[in-house]
């Protein structure tokens, strides 16, 4: 998209969200600034396009539960125990309410309401706290539902939940596994760790086979991850939390041997970035049979 056109697209999507409230209109616009090419809502085909779909007219703030970092663990003991649960060690409505100095040395502290409102502390006494609260005051202000118009963030309470911190013996690199199920039925998942001191991500299928990219990307990760030792396990796990829904992503983590659940996720990336691997966006849109 050449530079002119997309600076006035921008402005435009700036007007858009402070004068009118079509989340259609929003996403469209957003969604061709994003990826050169326009979002079908119409006769949606491809992974985003249906993840959008189901965004914008399916999943509503009746699933709010499920999206809230907090409420989401009773859904999980629910369906598969609390045994898979990260031990959280406080939950609070207001930053003032946190007493850091109670805290171990090592934790994680999550915003309830959206995406990326984390903190993850390694060492307590190189923590800048004063500078942490200001962010998190600020977290706590926001509504993640204006974001990309996830409706299932919008009547979230914003809170603070604290959760122990998860690290791997061999060398503290945690891998994340991201369980892309479709109708209860796990089909990919996407790997997300560090190489080269930075965060890359690729996709393998269920036989563990390593999906591989039309053309080089810089997003993705070139090493190859060893097959979790608990894989079977996580797919009937991933297939438990995920019966209720069209589509929906399970996040688990293997450390020492041990599953530990990390979120459920109804929209990758809001449905506005297409998977840089685009034949995964053709096959996973075929995967995802919307109620029409």
């Amino acid at each position: 998209m050449k530079f002119l056109k997309k600076k006035i697209l921008k402005f435009y999507l700036s007007l858009l969200k402070f004068f009118t409230s079509n989340d259609v209109l929003i996403c469209k616009v957003e969604y061709l600034i994003k990826n050169g090419t326009k979002l079908n809502l119409e006769k949606p085909s491809d992974f985003s396009e249906k993840i959008s779909w189901l965004k914008l007219f399916h999943y509503g703030e009746e699933f709010s539960n499920i999206a809230d970092k907090f409420e989401s663990r009773k859904y999980v003991e629910k369906k598969v125990g609390n045994d898979i649960l990260i031990n959280a060690f406080g939950i609070y409505d207001s930053v003032n309410d946190i007493d850091i100095e109670s805290f171990p040395n090592e934790f994680v502290l999550k915003g309830t309401h959206g995406s990326g409102y984390n903190l993850i502390v390694k060492d307590k006494s190189k923590l800048n706290w004063k500078k942490e609260r200001k962010r998190f005051n600020k977290w706590l202000q926001e509504n993640y539902y204006y974001k990309y118009r996830e409706k299932v963030y919008k009547n979230i309470k914003p809170r603070i939940i604290a959760e122990k911190y998860l690290s791997e013996l061999e060398n503290n690199n945690m891998i994340d596994y991201k369980f892309y199920c479709f109708h209860g039925q796990p089909k990919y998942i996407l790997v997300k760790t560090m190489e080269d001191n930075v965060l890359k991500k690729c996709y393998y299928d269920l036989d563990w086979n390593k999906i591989t990219p039309e053309k080089d990307s810089d997003k993705h990760l070139k090493k190859e991850i060893e097959k979790p030792k608990c894989f079977e396990e996580m797919i009937t796990i991933a297939q438990k939390l995920s019966t209720d829904f069209i589509f929906i992503r399970v996040d688990l983590y293997e450390i020492k041997n041990k599953i530990y659940f990390g979120e459920l996720t109804f929209f990758p990336t809001g449905g506005m970035h297409r998977i840089y691997i685009e034949e995964l966006n053709e096959k996973m849109g075929k995967l995802i049979k919307l109620p029409f």
